[in-house]
């Protein structure tokens, strides 16, 4: 064979491996582009929906009061083809607490497009019973409508207060569904809406505590704890998140002297660059914390001692408060911390604050009349050093008071 014949058969097959390679390729391409088709015709239609916009109306005493109104839509998603021909449905609500003022459809509402081709029930408001009830259809050989919009709208007046607090359910009933064929579409989703009145909210608050610490030299643990204070357990309180800011240049903590301050659920602690964010799920349902906790212990260690006294914050910030379903709650205030060094103080600063005051004169009352071993023993009271804490331990402390 000639070495021209060679060459021209070698090409001959490179150019059908390069052929066959091309249709192999396109077939895949066909195949997929296919199938893709297939599963998409085949894909579930989205379920209608039927909802109350917005689903919670909740109001307090300190911004609402009687004769106050405010306004819900009943709102519709999800309709495909042949989609959605004729309505009725019925809102209801509690006739002792909200009055029903207006109900309209309005101008934009999910059947406008039809223009005058469609028949309206005539709005009926219900005060004796407390319902409103709306129906709709449209006329001739017009296709159902599609998409997403407002059906109705409907205003309320509260007409009675707390205390104690007040909630109902807006709960449409008796929903009936056409298709342009008069078929009753009996699939759909609705979600119904909630309304509230309540009294203020307790002024929860949270707190660095103690309020004040120090340090001697370095290397000295200080420790403080935050704690979360005046808790309701109508509150529902479920999750907190904080922030504690401090001075890197005076003190360092690690993740893992971020403690729980309880039991929780959930507890988890992360050090940045001058704070610890700690993140809490206190619970998860009934019953709700109250009065004071503990929500984390932070130690510290002292990593520069000051020549001159020096002050420095224990801040909190970025506080989230959370109830069982996921509402806010707003806090009244937050009390920060101090941190102070060098310490200063004589052995009559009890509570080593930097002043002899009420509080140390507090730490001594504690422990009045108790000795090594005793429940109520506090070796600080101990002013003589004699092993009891009585009467003599005071006027030593009183000598130093505000002095």
């Amino acid at each position: 064979m000639s070495m021209v014949k060679y060459v021209k058969n070698l090409y001959i097959i490179r150019s059908m491996k390069i052929m066959n390679r091309i249709f192999t390729s396109a077939f895949i391409l066909v195949f997929i582009l296919g199938s893709m088709t297939v599963l998409k015709a085949y894909a579930s239609p989205e379920t209608p929906k039927i909802y109350v916009n917005p689903k919670d109306n909740r109001f307090s005493t300190e911004t609402t009061a009687i004769g106050d109104t405010f306004t819900v839509n009943i709102s519709t998603s999800g309709w495909e083809d042949p989609g959605l021909y004729s309505f009725e449905l019925k809102l209801y609500y509690d006739n002792t607490l909200l009055n029903a003022t207006d109900a309209i459809f309005p101008s934009d509402y999910f059947f406008s497009w039809a223009g005058d081709n469609l028949f309206k029930v005539p709005i009926e408001i219900n005060r004796e019973i407390g319902y409103v009830l709306f129906g709709l259809t449209l006329l001739g050989d017009l296709p159902g409508s599609t998409g997403s919009g407002v059906l109705t709208t409907v205003t309320f007046e509260i007409i009675e207060a707390p205390p104690p607090a007040l909630s109902c359910y807006l709960e449409m009933k008796d929903i009936i569904f056409l298709d342009p064929e008069g078929n009753e579409i009996m699939e759909y989703e609705a979600e119904h809406g909630y309304y509230e009145f309540s009294p203020p909210k307790p002024s929860v608050y949270l707190k660095v505590d103690p309020e004040t610490v120090s340090a001697a030299e370095v290397g000295d643990e200080v420790i403080v704890h935050v704690t979360i204070n005046e808790m309701e357990s109508t509150l529902r309180l479920t999750n907190v998140t904080f922030q504690l800011h401090y001075n890197t240049t005076l003190l360092s903590t690690k993740e893992e002297w971020v403690t729980s301050g309880g039991t929780y659920v959930y507890f988890n602690a992360t050090v940045a660059a001058g704070y610890a964010k700690v993140e809490i799920q206190m619970v998860t349902e009934p019953p709700f914390p109250e009065g004071k906790a503990t929500l984390a212990t932070i130690r510290f260690n002292a990593t520069y001692i000051p020549t001159t006294p020096t002050t420095s914050p224990l801040h909190l910030s970025d506080v989230f408060l959370t109830d069982i379903d996921e509402n806010n709650i707003q806090y009244d205030h937050l009390e920060d911390g101090l941190y102070q060094v060098p310490i200063t103080a004589e052995k009559e600063d009890l509570n080593g604050d930097g002043k002899v005051n009420i509080e140390d004169l507090y730490v001594f009352a504690q422990a009045f009349g108790s000795y090594p071993g005793h429940s109520r023993w506090d070796a600080r009271a101990d002013m003589d050093g004699n092993g009891r804490i009585n009467v003599v331990d005071a006027v030593l402390i009183a000598m130093k008071f505000h002095r």
